[in-house]
């Protein structure tokens, strides 16, 4: 008998399972799985759907193993004679509760709910957000964490320390401001200073030194504190309050030439040490004056020369001291300017005279004044005196025995008018030491000048000098000398050019050889050389002796007819 064989065969639907057992071992059991494509076709509803082995591979996900693979089934399926063994097949189940490939299921749809502590969202994804007030982060409550900067614990947020900084009750971090008594700066207890330049230690307002400067709650201290006064965190050096502090302390001493004591200008007099040395000071400044017979400059003790005094140590230099004043020694005589005489040498306010001459004697009658310019005297033409150079007020005249006699001019102008030459300045004195003792002529009127030059001062016999000019538009043309005897007549030359017209010879009245003085029947006379110089055209010097003798020295200062004879002003010696 042959073996029967069965063939179950279903609609494949949705969620269903065809199986088709075969009931025989022995005989093989073909199954004809011929699809065509006409309307005999198996529709979309009638296939079975397996799992992809994407599926398979989830930890989470329900895996259906199939024995044998099945495929559409035909309507009509043509069974072998021969019974086949019967072989279950298994469809892929609906996908509920499940988390396949990170993604949470119900109902084979994609799903919101808790799957084993993680909460998914909507699109079946762990869930990223805040739901019933908790957040979530991966589907899990965000617990100790930061998220888009701030801090939760349990999903809510909250205060706590996170990576060491510190977070408030709405987890937001801590920064530029207190929280639970201490400051902040991002997120750390601040050292150091704040925005708005506090300083903070630990997070707490800084009292205390630091960096030299003092701080008081966190500020740089100004005020007083501990019998220390302060400004802007240093220890005050400056006035405060007509104070005077140093090193923040009431200060006691010289500081900037000003005394104090316990901050506040000493009054009255008191001595300090002021530059190594021991200084009067008056009311807190240094003294200037004089105090019990000693002169202070500058709170010391005065040595040196000032207005004209010489001190030392504060009191007149005693005995004979020079000084420098105004790059110019001075003699000084218990500290005042020395005049009169010292060492044989003649001293006026300090100021060391030249000697001129012991043996002077004035030309002519002179005026003596005091050095206030107040005639106090004449003296007489002839008298021997000794003259003195160097004061401010004149010659200074004294005896032969050194007797100060007063000041006289040192000269006079012998002639008013000299034609083109200005005044002529005629020595008031004449002495012996007087390095040139040639008299000059000085005439009023060149045309006409008339003296006599005593030949014999025993016989008075004399020799008449006259000498006449004529003047020409370039000078003087002609000169005529009669002496005695002898005659001369001298004539200019001149020369001309494209520039003009001028004399080049020349001709002039001199004196040489003239001896000292001497006196004679009371009165004085100059023994000298009256001769007539010319030069030409070739600078040839010729001299021409008029005459030898005696002049009067009253030629010195009345003068004679024309003119009058000068003498060499003071030289010095």
């Amino acid at each position: 008998m042959k073996k029967q064989s069965w063939l179950i065969a279903a609609n494949v639907l949705a969620g269903l399972i065809a199986v088709v057992p075969v009931t025989s071992a022995d005989e093989s059991a073909t199954i004809s799985e011929q699809v065509t494509a006409s309307s005999q076709s198996v529709s979309i509803n009638d296939r079975v759907q397996t799992t992809s082995s994407s599926e398979s591979s989830s930890s989470e996900q329900v895996t259906a193993k199939q024995d044998t693979s099945v495929s559409s089934v035909s309507a009509t399926a043509t069974v072998s004679s021969k019974p086949a063994a019967t072989t279950p097949i298994k469809v892929a189940p609906v996908k509920n509760d499940v988390v396949v490939a990170g993604v949470y299921y119900l109902n084979d749809k994609p799903a919101a709910g808790t799957y084993r502590g993680v909460v998914y969202g909507n699109d079946g994804k762990p869930f990223n957000g805040t739901q019933n007030n908790l957040m979530y982060v991966a589907g899990r409550l965000a617990n100790k964490r930061l998220v888009n900067g701030k801090y939760y614990v349990g999903g809510k947020l909250s205060q706590g320390v996170y990576e060491g900084k510190q977070y408030d009750e709405h987890g937001a971090l801590v920064a530029g401001r207190y929280f639970n008594g201490y400051y902040y700066a991002n997120g750390v207890k601040l050292t150091g200073k704040s925005r708005d330049g506090n300083y903070f230690k630990n997070g707490v307002s800084f009292s205390g030194d630091m960096n030299g400067r003092r701080y008081e709650m966190g500020t740089l201290f100004t005020g007083s504190l501990k019998g220390v006064a302060y400004k802007d965190g240093l220890k005050l050096t400056g006035t405060r309050g007509g104070i005077y502090y140093k090193a923040g302390k009431p200060f006691s001493g010289v500081m900037s030439n000003v005394l104090y004591h316990n901050g506040r200008r000493y009054t009255g007099y008191h001595t300090a040490k002021f530059q190594n040395v021991t200084a009067l000071f008056k009311d807190g400044h240094l003294f200037t004056g004089t105090r019990n017979g000693v002169y202070y400059k500058s709170g010391k003790a005065f040595s040196g020369v000032l207005n004209n005094k010489l001190y030392k140590a504060g009191r007149n230099y005693a005995g004979y001291h020079f000084a420098t004043v105004n790059y110019a020694s001075k003699l000084f005589r218990n500290g005042s300017l020395f005049t009169g005489t010292y060492h044989k040498s003649m001293y006026e306010a300090g100021q060391k005279l030249t000697l001129v001459s012991r043996k002077a004697f004035p030309v002519k009658n002179t005026v003596l004044t005091n050095a206030a310019g107040k005639r106090i005297g004449t003296l007489k033409a002839g008298t021997s005196v000794i003259i003195y150079s160097g004061s401010q007020h004149g010659v200074l005249v004294t005896t032969t025995a050194g007797k100060r006699l007063g000041y006289a001019e040192d000269g006079y102008t012998g002639l008013k008018t000299v034609g083109d030459f200005g005044p002529n300045v005629v020595s008031t004195f004449y002495y012996p030491e007087a390095p040139v003792h040639d008299l000059y002529l000085m005439a009023v009127d060149d045309r006409s000048v008339q003296f006599d030059v005593i030949k014999n001062l025993k016989t008075q016999q004399k020799t008449h000098v006259a000498i006449a000019a004529m003047h020409g538009q370039y000078g003087i043309d002609t000169i005529k000398i009669k002496a005695g005897q002898k005659s001369i007549n001298w004539h200019a030359k001149y020369q001309t050019n494209q520039n003009g017209r001028w004399p080049v010879t020349g001709g002039t009245i001199l004196t040489e050889r003239t001896a000292a003085p001497i006196k004679y029947h009371g009165k004085i006379y100059f023994k000298t050389t009256v001769i007539f110089q010319t030069s030409d055209e070739h600078y040839k010097i010729t001299k021409t002796k008029l005459v030898t003798g005696y002049v009067p020295l009253s030629y010195l200062s009345t003068g004679f007819k024309g003119g009058a004879f000068g003498y060499y002003y003071l030289g010095g010696k």
